[in-house]
């Protein structure tokens, strides 16, 4: 038999024998054993996958509630650090979704940006700016600086707020200082304060500019300009037209807060901060809309504007700078290029004339200014050019009565 045969065998026999068994009989139990080794691992990576995907969900959620709306507050914050005004006319984030904790410090964060906004329209922004990034504090505290000032009114505005109704007034006078803001903000200029329907502002101060004069003069005359879509949106409202007279000039002043400790203003202080006023004044008796001082003039890119000198005045009355100044109406923005503007003649033929006035040849002067007061009743269509006229009379009185040997141009007649 079968079994006496494996105990007849020898033990190496034996062995080799038994081992060629036990593989052949162990290939089942292995095979079993990859099975569920393979159902193990499988089942490991299913529930590591669904590990992720329920991460993934958690993480999203995470994001959007919490990790989001913490980066939009972080962004919103570094607008707010480098003084970004458009960032805070911006709406917040939609933070219903978030958590409570979130939405408290959204709203905190909304009214501070409302806070400042406020403040920017109180206070000059380029000032709000300084104080916020620099850690300027808000000392009653003022420098000297090289500036130019900007001073303009409404020409009769005392008889229009007659005529009409407070909240028209008050919507004309909005719509002409909205305008008039915007283009001295474009230009670089702060608006110091309104009064009245006057304007005060300052170029080149509190960020340093050393172009102020020309851009101020520039500013000017986009304001003068964008007087006819404010005319025009006027009429259309049953509201007058209005005309505005502007002084312009360039010195040095006290800039920076004045006032005392619990209540400042950014402001200007000085002897040459009366200039643009008395500037803005004499446009009256020229006929004009826009006055510089000869400081003003002496600092600006004379190739881009028409002007004509105008008369000769004394704006200081003591000390060393207590002389003569030659006073000048800028009448347009020149073209560049080899077309000119057709004011051009008309400036260089008034310098010749007030040159001629200014030495005495009152003859010869009254004739150029003649010409003068003919080119522009035909370039400009108006009756009659106010300051040539002037200056005809004027030749004529002096030639009646020759003005004393110091005399230095300054018309002292009615």
């Amino acid at each position: 038999s079968m079994s006496s045969t494996y105990e007849d065998m020898a033990q190496d026999e034996l062995e080799v024998a038994t081992t060629s068994t036990a593989v052949l009989l162990a290939r089942v139990t292995v095979e079993e054993g990859a099975k569920i080794s393979l159902l193990t691992t499988l089942s490991v990576i299913v529930l590591i996958l669904l590990g992720i995907v329920v991460l993934t969900k958690d993480l999203n959620f995470l994001t959007r509630s919490l990790l989001r709306p913490l980066r939009n507050l972080a962004e919103d914050m570094q607008t707010i650090v480098q003084m970004q005004y458009a960032a805070l006319a911006m709406d917040n984030q939609d933070t219903r979704r978030t958590c409570a904790e979130i939405r408290m410090i959204n709203d905190m964060f909304t009214n501070m940006k409302r806070a400042i906004k406020s403040w920017g329209k109180y206070v000059p922004w380029p000032v709000v700016r300084i104080l916020l990034t620099a850690g300027v504090d808000d000392s009653v505290k003022m420098r000297m600086k090289d500036v130019t000032i900007f001073f303009s009114d409404i020409a009769g505005f005392t008889t229009i707020v007659e005529e009409l109704d407070p909240e028209q007034s008050m919507l004309l006078l909005s719509r002409y200082f909205n305008d008039m803001s915007k283009t001295i903000d474009t230009y670089n200029g702060i608006v110091i304060e309104y009064i009245g329907d006057a304007i005060l502002s300052v170029f080149g101060a509190p960020v340093r500019d050393p172009d102020h004069p020309t851009l101020c003069v520039k500013a000017a005359l986009e304001m003068l300009r964008s007087l006819q879509k404010i005319n025009h949106w006027a009429v259309g409202r049953n509201l007058p037209r209005i005309n505005v007279r502007c002084g312009i000039h360039t010195g040095k002043v006290l800039v920076g807060n004045m006032g005392f400790q619990s209540r400042v203003k950014y402001g200007i202080v000085g002897e040459e901060t009366s200039i643009p006023d008395r500037l803005e004044e004499l446009n009256k008796t020229y006929g004009t809309n826009l006055l510089i001082s000869q400081s003003t003039y002496q600092r600006i890119s004379h190739e881009y504007f028409v002007i004509r000198p105008i008369d000769f005045m004394k704006f200081r009355q003591r000390g060393e700078d207590a002389k003569t100044e030659v006073i000048y109406n800028v009448m347009a923005k020149d073209r560049l290029g080899q077309v000119k503007h057709k004011l051009r003649p008309v400036a260089v033929l008034h310098r010749k004339a007030l040159k001629k006035y200014r030495i005495r040849e009152f003859q010869e002067s009254a004739t150029l200014f003649r010409e003068v007061n003919e080119m522009m009743m035909a370039l400009m269509e108006v009756d009659e050019d106010v300051a040539a006229t002037m200056m005809i009379k004027r030749c004529a009185r002096c030639l009646e009565s020759p003005p004393a040997p110091d005399w230095e141009g300054i018309y002292k007649g009615t």
